[in-house]
């Protein structure tokens, strides 16, 4: 009767049993990364369980999440000795720190909980195995390795090479009085007017400029921001100062006191302002200001669009690539959204994709493989022998998880 109630192990894998804890682990480990996003994306935090995620109740989709996760676990880890392979000394005392940092700080929830220390040790060495596994296979050296020319001709087909400027569109405000929508539309639309005026300007000193080049039309752009701001801001410390001139018998004293603190002000200004105005350019790096020699690339994206699937290509950002990759190389564009006016330029693929290859190695080749391995792990999971205990899945329920969470916190004065 005990052992028909077992409910300290999740399922067995041939003639190991995986620990609950591990199942419990990767239910709470996805319930909280799923409410953080809920919470940045749609300011949820609360009626979790009323909401879905990838269609399902999110009760079932964290059921069905961790039992998969789980699955996979035992998958992995006997793929792995299966193979022979090990963890090194430093990969072992890494997850031990780990471990040791993490109990310090959240050991007794975890405890609570019903996950172990041994449990979550468990779960950790899984991702190193799953990590090494991979690399197993596709790092250099390994059984199914990509070369450098695989990895190029990647970059060729799917990658799009770009820069751009962009000038943010100004919102009408939402006020519910007819005469200040009408007087807030009619502000916005004259400050869009002045942004697509300025747009056109740079577009028309952009024209016949290559890509390499229009980074000399972003640093004027740069430039003219840096300087706009500046003369706003030394126009707000004149207003100041003439308001407080005629608020003061001593004329001499307020003009002294007015010299120093505006050139001080408008040094600052200045400053902050060229640091605000590289927002409006795109960059996929930036330059080390310990280093003498300045990033060459600092004003251009390399994005992966040929993988995108047509739900990503329908976000602001996927608009934006879908234009690009309809350009020509070396042409200033002008598009625009919802959000602001764009100039945009498009550069040859070819002639960064061995450097960057190389620059980003680890990163691509993830992104290339990660659905093949993915696929590999489930087909180790369809030939391995799991039972899954029903017993068990059915007493760690998200709900159950949660409301343990709650309940902790809520008896240890903490959220």
């Amino acid at each position: 009767l005990t052992a028909c109630s077992d409910t300290s192990y999740a399922m067995t894998a041939g003639d190991s049993k995986i620990n609950a804890g591990i199942y419990i682990y990767n239910e709470l480990t996805e319930m909280s990364y799923q409410m953080t996003m809920m919470y940045y994306q749609n300011g949820i935090t609360k009626d979790y369980f009323d909401q879905k995620v990838d269609g399902k109740a999110f009760d079932e989709y964290l059921s069905d999440y961790a039992l998969t996760a789980t699955k996979e676990y035992a998958a992995i880890v006997d793929k792995f000795n299966e193979l022979g392979l090990t963890l090194s000394d430093e990969d072992l005392k890494s997850i031990n720190d780990s471990i040791s940092s993490t109990w310090d700080s959240q050991g007794e929830f975890y405890e609570y909980e019903g996950i172990s220390k041994e449990s979550v040790k468990l779960a950790l060495k899984g991702s190193k195995m799953r990590d090494e596994l991979f690399d197993y296979y596709y790092a250099e050296g390994g059984e199914e390795a990509v070369s450098d020319d695989e990895m190029v001709k990647y970059l060729d087909d799917n990658y799009l090479r770009y820069k751009s400027i962009s000038f943010a569109k100004t919102a009408a405000s939402t006020d519910s009085s007819s005469s200040s929508t009408d007087s807030s539309t009619d502000s916005a639309s004259a400050a869009n007017e002045e942004a697509k005026a300025e747009r056109d300007e740079f577009l028309e000193k952009a024209q016949g400029v290559s890509f390499d080049d229009f980074d000399s039309i972003i640093d004027e752009y740069n430039d003219y921001v840096a300087s706009k701001n500046s003369s706003s801001a030394a126009d707000s410390d004149s207003s100041s100062a003439a308001d407080s001139s005629a608020a003061s018998d001593d004329t001499s004293s307020v003009s002294d006191i007015d010299t120093s603190s505006t050139a001080s002000d408008d040094t600052s200004s200045v400053s902050d302002s060229t640091a605000d105005s590289s927002s409006a350019v795109d960059s996929d790096s930036s330059t080390d200001s310990s280093s003498s020699t300045p990033d060459p690339y600092a004003n251009e994206k390399m994005m992966n669009y040929g993988t995108m699937d047509d739900s990503q290509k329908d976000t602001t950002n996927g608009k934006i690539l879908k234009e690009v990759s309809g350009m020509s190389t070396d042409v200033a564009t002008a598009y625009e959204d919802d959000n602001a006016y764009y100039i945009l330029i498009k550069g040859d693929i070819k002639d960064r994709d061995t450097e960057y290859a190389k620059d980003n190695h680890e990163d691509l080749l993830k992104e290339m493989k990660s659905d093949e391995f993915q696929e590999k792990i489930t087909s180790w999971v369809e030939k391995l022998d799991i039972k899954v205990n029903n017993k068990a899945i059915k007493r760690y329920t998200p709900k159950v998880v949660y409301d343990k969470q709650t309940e902790y916190y809520s008896k240890n004065n903490n959220s």
